[in-house]
Formats: structure tokens, sequence, C-alpha cells
């Protein structure tokens, strides 16, 4: 069993180069706590599985390679062997989201919940074993949301960080607390970057093991 695994939801996109990640504009304001976490989960040996804004650079499967070449590619749907032999042991997994190119169209489609689109994630989240998922992130109301209600309905603990996330386009502060009403309903609980900070540091290093 996999004590945690973190999820970082659209915080990261391909950068201008194309041969490395970087947080995406609305996200900087993250960038020392998402390093903070993104450094404990490689100390730690924990996976730490990451999506891109549907208006963001998204990785390709040639991407995962050269300095990106820990990152396993999650397609959006198809029985590959590869994801499956190399997903348990896997650093950092990035989940495919499907996108129309139209911002618009994204949103009136929910191309943001990953968990709708990415026929992949049923399968593959129960494969890794994991006792707790850590989820925080870009896009509270959308995106983090549905990370949280993904991995719930497939039967999994999840602790949603309160104080590392980034609103959804046209969220306010009852949007949030309503997010945060409807996915703690259903099982989620909620801490902050500290306090799960201290539980990771508790970890012995290289902490993820066999499933």
């Amino acid at each position: 069993m996999i004590p945690f695994a973190l999820f970082d939801t659209d915080s990261m996109e391909l950068n201008e180069t194309g041969r490395g990640l970087g947080f995406r504009p609305r996200a900087e304001v993250l960038a020392p706590k998402l390093e903070r976490l993104h450094t404990i989960a490689r100390q730690r040996g924990l996976p730490l599985w990451f999506t891109t804004c549907c208006s963001g650079r998204m990785l390709k499967p040639d991407d995962c390679k050269g300095d990106l070449a820990d990152i396993l590619f999650l397609p959006l749907q198809g029985d590959t062997p590869a994801w499956k032999d190399d997903l348990v042991t896997a650093r950092r997994v990035y989940v495919a989201k499907a996108t129309t190119g139209n911002p618009k169209q994204n949103a009136a489609c929910r191309m943001f919940d990953m968990f709708a689109h990415n026929g992949n994630l049923a399968q593959a989240v129960p494969m890794m074993k994991v006792h707790t998922w850590v989820v925080f992130g870009n896009g509270f109301d959308y995106c983090v949301g549905s990370a949280v209600r993904g991995l719930l309905g497939l039967g999994q603990r999840v602790v949603l960080l309160t104080d590392v996330k980034v609103s959804s386009a046209g969220g306010t502060t009852d949007s949030e607390q309503e997010t945060i009403r409807q996915v703690t309903g259903q099982g989620a609980t909620l801490s902050t970057l500290d306090a799960i900070v201290k539980d990771l540091s508790e970890l012995p290093p290289a902490a993820m093991g066999p499933a």
C-alpha cells in the first residue's frame, strides 16, 4: 500500500521550449507551495499525478523524454501495456485531458473533468493501491473539484488542501465554499499545506513500496 499520492490539478504545463515543465500563469502565485509539495513527494518517493489546463500547453506522449523521461503518460483511452507495466513504479504520472481547443466549448462540454473524459483513470487509480490522495491546484470549483469527486467516486480516500488553490475563472468565495461543502459531504477531508507536509515528513525517505 502506498501511503500517499499527490494529485496536482492544472498547475503545470509544457514550457515554451517543449523540453520541460513550468507553472501556468494563474498558478505562479502558488509556486513556493507547489515546489514544497513536489520536493517532499520526490524525497519520500511518493507518486505525483498531474494534469494541464484544457487551455494550456498539454503534454503529448513524445514529450515524455529527456528531462521529462520520468513522466508516465496516461492516455485518454486505449489498453496500452506500456502504462500498465510502469504505472505503480512511476514517480510522476501525466493524466491526459480532452480539449476542444476553444475555452468556451471546453467549459460547456466539461472538458475540465478528467475523470469523465479519460477512460483509463477508472482502471489506473485502483491499480495504485494508494491509502490517501492529496489534491490541490488550479481551478478550484471545476478542475480541483472534479479531481476530488472522481477519486471519491472510485472509492478512494481524499484530502483536499484548502490553502493550495487558485480560484476557477468566475469562481467566488461562496462557490468555493459550496464546492467544499459538496466534496466533504461525499467523504473528502480538509487539510492545509503545513499539516500535510508534517504528515509526509514523518514518512521514511523513498516510502513508496510495492503494491
